[in-house]
């Protein structure tokens, strides 16, 4: 039985183990921390908008970069992800988002420089999410963003058709070259 118990225990800390098996492994050594703020999001109003497990995932590129895959953020940047959070709210209610699933959200700036992200990334103050989405976004979502993006602080941000980053630092845009010009909101019309 205890052999048994360690193999199952050794197995959910394997890459090749199913998200949902390590996030419950990584969990367990976290349970105070996860809890915490997990509490904070519904003392807000915005837990449940997104699943815990996907808020918490740390980026694409974890196991290239020697990093964790789930990261809980520290307590001071907290405050930063509720108003994202409503925003990606927003977003999915009036149809502009499909299915959206979190590939990155609160990095370590080591993490971050490995990542290829930018050294003011809103991943490191906690209000960025990068999305896989289910669809290729398409023209409603940058009509969206230009007619209440200002007004929500939106930032959109695409590294493809089907993955798009989101902030509330600021009314602005940009493509894979972290430029204006190659935003698919200046192409889509």
């Amino acid at each position: 039985m205890a052999v048994a118990s360690l193999l199952a225990a050794c197995e959910a800390g394997s890459p090749r183990a199913p998200s949902q098996t390590r996030y419950e492994a990584w969990r367990e050594t976290r349970r105070a921390d996860v809890d915490a703020y997990q509490a904070f999001l519904q003392a807000r109003g915005v837990a449940g908008i997104l699943p815990l497990q996907e808020l918490l995932r740390s980026g694409r590129r974890w196991r290239h970069c020697g990093a964790s895959e789930f990261a809980v953020p520290p307590r001071k940047a907290w405050q930063a992800m509720p108003a994202t959070l409503r925003l990606v709210s927003t977003l999915r209610a009036a149809g502009v988002i499909a299915r959206p699933t979190v590939a990155s959200s609160f990095r370590t700036p080591g993490f971050n420089r490995c990542e290829g992200g930018s050294a003011k990334s809103r991943h490191l103050a906690n209000n960025a999410l990068d999305f896989d989405l289910g669809t290729a976004a398409d023209r409603r979502l940058c009509a969206w963003w230009r007619a209440h993006g200002a007004e929500h602080r939106f930032g959109l941000g695409f590294y493809s058709p089907t993955r798009i980053h989101v902030d509330t630092a600021g009314f602005r845009t940009w493509g894979r070259d972290h430029t204006r010009r190659t935003s698919l909101c200046r192409a889509i019309r």
